[in-house]
């Protein structure tokens, strides 16, 4: 146990000092909000999937499969497909876009694309931002503390504090300079983990025959894609699994990933990184927890079954290590969603309501945003304990709240204000409304979320007059951008 407890320290202080050393780096706001746009293509890539993966990868994602078996390889297709179009039709774009436009988050971006100088859409937006990021980091915090109850025996509101400590810690000194390269670290201890823990269970287990054999025998519909059902069971699990791919569009800290990489081109090398990391981590997750089935039938908590897998077929002593890697899964996101809530706070807030404030001023509100950000997350954490539906809860809001308008900013003149505010107000409304109904356990939120926010945009937009002329032209001069930068790779 000493060994153990040393080697988690030491992953800590890692981080730790990361903050401390990108803290020197951070001299404005778009330091801390966007790491200066200096983020290369591989910090870029894991950075984005790790936090966008998060504790879910390792506790959510394989609990799913131990319970659904083989009919989870729907949420795989969603989740690679929702990746890899993410990465095809937003990064490139949104990272110009952000420039062309002088953007330093997402949120401030919707406010500048629809040359909204009331500033309602980044009100609306940021509030939205914080809202779900809020939501999401929750869900996260909740992960720590199953974690280090199971491995050091601490109790779940400890184990909590102290992740949020750690997070506080780091982000608040280095800002997203230091969530990327925490992250770029903590992805690859995710990847590796991932990948060898499974195989190393397999080989001494003598091969998977046995396992498979035995689980087909206690029940056969653990081997079907659809887990059994017919009809319109059959579609509700099929369009659950493939809707996560609708969320990937709004997923708001993803993009700002995109924002941070220091050149465009680069993005291109990226997508193919992003891929292949979230293609092989997420098939190793789902996996883990089919094996796990067979392992511990009759474990009381499936999301534990990774870290079960790994105390049980693993010396003592790398008990650390296999904390570290799911306390990375969870660090890794709820760093970037408070970084992105404090720019959304920061960005969209406090320079709605002051005018004229100076970067040093705003990196500071920044900062105490983070601490308060994370105390709501704390306080949200103490009510629930079912990581999966949380996060799935959290995507589907962003999705549906920013994926339309993320796509017709980027892609058509065709939006306004009005537009805007009624895209973003019905995402919320349909996602929440839709989960607190019951509706969900037929058809993922995401799905008709997204639908009714797409719809909301385009009527909005339409009865209020269309685009105005002022951002017609600066949509113009962000097509001119696009083109010369695709004449010059």
């Amino acid at each position: 146990m000493t060994i153990s407890i040393i080697i988690f320290i030491a992953y800590i202080l890692i981080l730790v000092g990361i903050g401390l050393t990108t803290y020197l780096r951070t001299k404005s706001s778009s330091d801390y909000s966007l790491a200066g746009r200096s983020n290369n293509k591989w910090v870029t890539a894991i950075s984005a999937e790790s936090s966008d993966m998060s504790g879910w990868l390792l506790m959510g994602l394989p609990g799913a499969a131990y319970a659904a078996g083989l009919s989870s390889i729907w949420i795989l297709i969603g989740l690679i497909g929702g990746t890899m179009l993410n990465w095809i039709l937003v990064g490139n774009r949104i990272r110009i876009a952000s420039e062309t436009y002088q953007a330093l988050s997402v949120t401030e971006f919707f406010e500048k694309r629809v040359h909204d100088k009331k500033g309602t859409v980044g009100v609306v937006a940021g509030i939205a931002v914080i809202f779900f990021m809020i939501i999401n980091a929750s869900a996260e915090i909740i992960g720590s503390g199953k974690l280090l109850n199971a491995t050091f025996g601490l109790s779940y509101h400890t184990g909590i504090i102290i992740a949020l400590c750690v997070v506080i810690a780091y982000t608040f000194l280095g800002g997203y300079m230091a969530v990327s390269w925490s992250n770029l670290f903590q992805g690859t201890l995710m990847f590796f983990t991932l990948l060898l823990v499974p195989l190393a269970v397999v080989v001494k287990l003598g091969g998977f025959g046995p396992a498979l054999e035995s689980l087909y025998i206690q029940s056969p519909s653990f081997f079907q894609f659809c887990n059994g059902e017919t009809g319109w069971s059959a579609v509700s699990i099929i369009a659950g699994g493939l809707g996560v791919g609708f969320c990937y569009f709004g997923m708001i800290h993803v993009h700002t990933s995109f924002m941070s990489i220091r050149h465009s081109a680069e993005i291109k090398d990226s997508t193919l990184i992003a891929t292949v990391w979230v293609g092989i981590t997420s098939y190793c997750a789902v996996f883990i927890g089919m094996l796990g089935a067979y392992l511990f039938p009759a474990i009381a908590d499936p999301e534990q079954v990774f870290f079960q897998m790994g105390a049980d077929y693993f010396p003592p002593y790398l008990l650390g290590l296999f904390a570290a890697a799911v306390m990375a899964a969870v660090l890794s996101s709820v760093s970037a969603y408070v970084i992105v809530a404090s720019a959304a706070v920061g960005t969209n807030l406090i320079k709605h309501f002051i005018k004229d404030i100076d970067d040093a001023k705003i990196v500071k509100a920044e900062r105490i945003s983070v601490v308060i950000i994370c105390l709501i997350s704390f306080l949200l954490s103490l009510k629930s304990d079912v990581v999966f539906s949380i996060a799935l809860l959290a995507s589907a809001g962003l999705g549906a709240c920013f994926g339309p308008l993320v796509l017709f900013s980027l892609y058509t003149k065709n939006v306004n204000r009005i537009g805007a505010v009624a895209s973003i107000i019905t995402g919320l409304i349909t996602v929440v409304v839709w989960y607190y109904s019951g509706l969900s356990n037929y058809i993922y939120e995401a799905i008709p979320g997204f639908i009714f926010s797409t719809i909301a945009l385009v009527i909005g937009t339409a009865v209020s007059g269309g685009p105005d002329e002022d951002s017609v032209k600066e949509f113009e001069t962000f097509k001119t951008a696009l083109k010369n930068n695709k004449s010059t790779k």
